[in-house]
């Protein structure tokens, strides 16, 4: 099975950025929408976690400290991870 497409960009990821976009077009404040997004971060660390060991849990914590607000721009498009 193929996991990304000509970009490069992971199947998963777009599937990701998908669904996380669709429960923020649901949210009807900007806050509804940072507690949506914290609860995700929260939620996929305990999945990692769970599903991983303690390196894959560390592994993600770092991939949070290294993520590029300068060339984010105003709505991140899905990228490989």
């Amino acid at each position: 099975m193929d996991h990304s497409d000509n970009n490069g960009t992971s199947i998963h990821a777009q599937r990701a950025y998908a669904l996380i976009m669709s429960g923020v077009a649901e949210c009807d404040t900007a806050q509804d929408q940072r507690l949506l997004l914290d609860s995700l971060i929260c939620q996929c660390a305990v999945f990692t976690r769970i599903l991983g060991d303690e390196r894959e849990f560390y592994n993600l914590l770092e991939k949070l400290k290294c993520v590029d607000l300068d060339t984010a721009g105003d709505l991140m498009p899905a990228i490989q991870h």
